[in-house]
């Protein structure tokens, strides 16, 4: 077969492609592979590749390494526009694991159930709706998550969390979700909370 430079070729006995780049002499073509080196080769140890080709040991080769686990990146999101009248509130699940999920309501220091759901990992579930003209008394959500999955991963508490939102947060700037369509006013359930020596600034104030 004639070959000519920039041809795309295949090595007949190595998983090795590439273009043609030179021609060392009657008998070796150069060849350079996707990581930039020139590689010296008998003509009559390469064959053409034409359009998505594969070598009959492709079917033999490791299947795809699997995404590496994601432990971090459970969502409260807020999504609407004050001026069009309702906000939407979502939990995003951008983690590997399944979330067993609770969320209460409290008032006067009571709680009643207000949802609860199983969201598989890389989704999202919509979970309350309120209207901005009420802000000031939206309430305060008591949501409790216990992280499931089947895989090896770090052992996790449940998560529990108190959140209100509040007319001044709605002031801070939205956020980009890649599961919502929308931005949205973001808050992150699962981030590591600081130490801010609380009650070293309680004993400070006795």
């Amino acid at each position: 077969m004639n070959f000519k430079i920039g041809d795309f070729v295949r090595f007949v006995d190595e998983a090795i492609e590439g273009h043609i780049t030179s021609f060392l002499n009657d008998d070796i073509i150069g060849v350079t592979d996707e990581s930039g080196f020139e590689i010296p080769v008998s003509v009559n140890k390469i064959t053409a590749v034409h359009g998505d080709m594969k070598r009959q040991d492709d079917e033999d080769s490791p299947a795809p390494v699997v995404g590496e686990f994601v432990e971090k990146g459970i969502y409260l999101a807020v999504t609407g526009e004050p001026k069009d009248g309702l906000a939407k509130f979502w939990l995003v699940n951008e983690t590997s694991f399944q979330l067993l999920i609770s969320i209460g309501e409290t008032q006067s220091g009571k709680q009643k159930g207000h949802f609860a759901a199983l969201l598989s990992p890389s989704k999202t579930v919509e979970f309350h709706k309120a209207n901005f003209s009420a802000v000031g008394k939206w309430p305060t959500f008591s949501i409790r998550i216990i992280r499931h999955a089947n895989t090896l991963h770090t052992s996790q508490p449940i998560l529990e969390e108190e959140v209100r939102i509040k007319p001044i947060s709605l002031s801070d700037p939205k956020t980009r979700l890649d599961l919502l369509a929308e931005k949205a006013w973001v808050i992150q359930l699962d981030i590591e909370k600081k130490d801010i020596g609380i009650q070293r600034l309680k004993d400070f104030g006795k």
